[in-house]
């Protein structure tokens, strides 16, 4: 995915959190060369407390 972002490649992301804490965690996109700049397109929650959330990318 950071190829992709570093190279302007992503429009969209949606992003699905899930109710469980882990005692150690991956980072999700690792180390990026500069801040991607999101906007907030919509974020839905589900009755299994599954939250998602869609940004675009700002250009």
């Amino acid at each position: 995915m950071q190829g992709f972002l570093r190279e302007g490649l992503v429009d969209e992301l949606t992003i699905t959190r899930i109710p469980v804490l882990l005692g150690q965690g991956i980072p999700l996109f690792g180390d990026l060369a500069k801040d991607v700049p999101l906007q907030h397109m919509r974020t839905t929650s589900y009755e299994s407390g599954f939250v998602q959330s869609t940004y675009r990318v700002v250009r």
